[in-house]
C-alpha cells in the first residue's frame, strides 16, 4: 500500500532545537549563564545574595570615601586654626617686649582681637555634609529660642514686652545687626549674652531691671535665667568681667556698640549695634513694660543648630548580611574661643600678653591633638577601604563563576544547535520534495 507521511514526527525535535538554540544566543548575548530561574534555580537564589554583597561592598566604600570627606573637611579648617594661633603667639611674644608704649600693645592688641575673630568664625563656618565639626553641641543654641529673623521682620517696628526670657538669637557669622529700642518710659533694657554665659552687653546686676526678679548676682542668674528653654548650655556659667555697659568693643571676637541705659537722663532710646559675631548670641529685654523695637541686619550667619546635625558622625565600615554593621566614629572636635580657652585674652599689657601665650600654647595643643585624630581616622577609613576592596573582588568572582556564560562553551553548542537545525531543515526539505513527486505520479496514473 501506497502511503504520505507528513511532518507531524519532527515537530517536537524541531521544537527542542529552536528552544536549545535560543537558548545559546540569550546567553551569549547577555553574556549570563542565568537569565531566568529555570535556568539554574539553586544558582539563581546564591548569586542574589552574592550580588547583595558586591552592592553592600560597593556602597560602604562610598560611605567611608565621605568619611574621608568629612575629615578632610574639618582637618583643613584646623590646619589654618594652627596657622592663626602661630601669628598670635607671635603677637603675644612681640607685646611682652619691654620696649613696646602703651599705644604699641593696643596696635597688636587689635591685630589679636581681629585673628580671634577669624578663629571662631572658621570653627563656626567649617561645614561638612551638615554639620559643624569644630563646634560642640553645647556651642549651638536651642532651638526653643527663635533666630532674629523668625522674630523680627528686617527692619519694620513692632511692640514687644520684656521679662526675665531669651527673644531672639544671632547665628554666628552675622553683619551689621542693628537694634533700636523704645522703653516706652518703663526702663526695659537691651541684653547681650554668650552661649555659655557671657554678659556681653547690657546693664550690670545691679541694675532695677534685674533686680525687680530677685537676680542680684551670678546664683541667681545661673539658676533662675541661664536655662536651656532660653538657649543656654547645661554648664553656662555667668561672666561680666568684659561687660560693655557703653561704648564700643570687640570682646571675643563681636563687635560691638551700645548707647548704654540712658533712662536717667530722660533718653528712653537705646541702640545696639553688632556689626561681627564670631560666635551665637543671645538677645533679652529684661524689663517689667512693653517696648516698640526695630531690628535690621545686612546678612545673617548660618550657624544656626535648627539648620544642622548634632552630635558625631557614624561612617559605615562594614556590613556583614545576619551579622550587623560597624562604623568607624568621628566625634566632633570643638575649637572655638571658649573650646580653646582664649575668650577673654588680650595683649593689652605684660602680664596679659603672658597668660595670652600660655593660653595659646594650650589651645595649639588642642588643636594638634584633633588634627592628629583626624589623621588616623583617614588611614583607618582608607584601611577599611582596601579591606572592602579585596571582599569586592573575591564576592564578584564567585558570582561571576555563578552567572556568567561560558563563551567558548556556549559558542559551541549554538554551533551545534545550528547544524542540528539546518540538517532537519534540509531532511525535511528532500522529504517534502518526495511527497510531491508521489502525488504527482499518482495523478499522472489517475489522469490516464
Amino acid at each position: 500500500m501506497l502511503s504520505v507521511s507528513g511532518n507531524y514526527q519532527s515537530l517536537g525535535l524541531s521544537t527542542l532545537q529552536n528552544t536549545a538554540l535560543s537558548t545559546r544566543l540569550e546567553r551569549l548575548s547577555s553574556g549570563l549563564r542565568i537569565n531566568s530561574a529555570a535556568d539554574d534555580s539553586a544558582g539563581l537564589q546564591i548569586s542574589n545574595r552574592l550580588a547583595s554583597e558586591k552592592r553592600a561592598y560597593t556602597q560602604l566604600n562610598r560611605n567611608l570615601n565621605d568619611g574621608i570627606s568629612y575629615a578632610q573637611i574639618a582637618e583643613g579648617g584646623l590646619q589654618e586654626s594652627a596657622a592663626i594661633l602661630q601669628r598670635m603667639r607671635q603677637l603675644a611674644i612681640q607685646s611682652q617686649n619691654g620696649v613696646n608704649a602703651v599705644n604699641d600693645r593696643a596696635a597688636l592688641d587689635k591685630e589679636f582681637q581681629q585673628l580671634k575673630n577669624a578663629l571662631n568664625g572658621i570653627a563656626y563656618n567649617t561645614e561638612a555634609f551638615n554639620h559643624l565639626p569644630l563646634v560642640g553641641d553645647t556651642d549651638l543654641l536651642s532651638a526653643n529660642v527663635p533666630s532674629i529673623s523668625d522674630t523680627f521682620t528686617n527692619g519694620v517696628a513692632q511692640s514687644m514686652t520684656s521679662g526675665l526670657r531669651s527673644i531672639a538669637y544671632i547665628p554666628a557669622g552675622s553683619s551689621n545687626i542693628q537694634i533700636d529700642l523704645h522703653d516706652n518710659g518703663a526702663n526695659d533694657d537691651i541684653q547681650v549674652f554668650t552661649v555659655d554665659g557671657k554678659h556681653l552687653a547690657g546693664t550690670p546686676l545691679s541694675a532695677a531691671t534685674w533686680g525687680a526678679y530677685g537676680v542680684v548676682n551670678s546664683s541667681a542668674i545661673e539658676g533662675t535665667f541661664f536655662l536651656p528653654t532660653n538657649g543656654y548650655s547645661p554648664s553656662a556659667s555667668y561672666d561680666d568681667s568684659d561687660l560693655l555697659t557703653v561704648g564700643s568693643a570687640t570682646i571675643d571676637g563681636n563687635t560691638i556698640s551700645f548707647t548704654g541705659d540712658q533712662n536717667a537722663s530722660g533718653n528712653l532710646n537705646e541702640n545696639l549695634t553688632i556689626t561681627s559675631n564670631a560666635q551665637p548670641l543671645i538677645i533679652s529685654v529684661i524689663g517689667t513694660g512693653s517696648f516698640s523695637v526695630t531690628a535690621s541686619w545686612t546678612s545673617l550667619g548660618d550657624g544656626d543648630s535648627q539648620n544642622f546635625s548634632l552630635g558625631p558622625v557614624d561612617i559605615t565600615s562594614t556590613n556583614q548580611l545576619g551579622v550587623g554593621t560597624d562604623f568607624i566614629e568621628l566625634t566632633k572636635t570643638p575649637s572655638t574661643l571658649t573650646d580653646l580657652g582664649l575668650g577673654g585674652t588680650s595683649l593689652q599689657s605684660e602680664s596679659e600678653a603672658e597668660n595670652a601665650l600660655t593660653q595659646i600654647d594650650s589651645a595649639l595643643e588642642i588643636v594638634g591633638e584633633s588634627r592628629a585624630f583626624y589623621g588616623a581616622k583617614i588611614n583607618q577609613m582608607s584601611s577599611a577601604i582596601r579591606n572592602n576592596a579585596i571582599g569586592l573582588e573575591n564576592i564578584s568572582n564567585a558570582h561571576s563563576q555563578i552567572t556568567d556564560a561560558d563563551f567558548a562553551s556556549e559558542t559551541a553548542l549554538l554551533t551545534q544547535a545550528q547544524i542540528v537545525e539546518q540538517a532537519s531543515i534540509s531532511v525535511r526539505a528532500q522529504a517534502k520534495s518526495s511527497d510531491e513527486q508521489v502525488l504527482g505520479l499518482l495523478d499522472s496514473i489517475s489522469g490516464n
